[in-house]
């Protein structure tokens, strides 16, 4: 069995270690699950500062 390898992309935003995997088959579902957890964070961050 081969193995592939998968880029990731691995930083710390708000002292929260984030991964992104990417793939080659797009997931729009994810897409849009990331972007409305992003969203969210970026919204609590704010109303707290």
């Amino acid at each position: 069995m081969e193995k592939k390898k998968t880029q990731k992309i691995t930083t710390t935003i708000q002292g929260h270690k984030v991964v992104l995997i990417f793939t080659d088959k797009a997931n729009p579902c994810v897409a849009k699950q990331i972007k409305q957890t992003l969203l969210n964070t970026y919204t609590k961050a704010v109303k707290v500062a």
